[in-house]
């Protein structure tokens, strides 16, 4: 049980960690809490006949308009459609 909630945390961990460390602004309020959202964000997927589709990366997309930091916010909503991606692959 313990290597499973290694499996899911560590990405999360890495990949706001990276992205933070990659921000243009790093004083933005919650800061690390937004890049987290937009992880969670990206790993939401509808499946429609076996074809994943991208719906919470395409939210993040439409959220990117008037976000700051959008190349940090990018990043991490796409690294969560991949681990999503990755994982629903291994599942199925």
């Amino acid at each position: 049980m313990f290597l499973y909630f290694l499996i899911y945390i560590i990405p999360i961990v890495l990949a706001v960690a990276w992205a933070s460390r990659n921000a243009e602004n790093r004083k933005e309020e919650a800061l690390l809490l937004k890049l987290a959202g937009y992880y969670f964000l990206g790993t939401f997927i509808l499946w429609f006949w076996m074809i994943p589709l991208p719906a919470g990366l395409a939210a993040a997309f439409f959220l990117f308009r008037k976000a700051e930091n959008k190349r940090a916010k990018k990043q991490v909503a796409i690294t969560g459609f991949a681990v999503a991606l990755i994982s629903q692959v291994f599942i199925f």
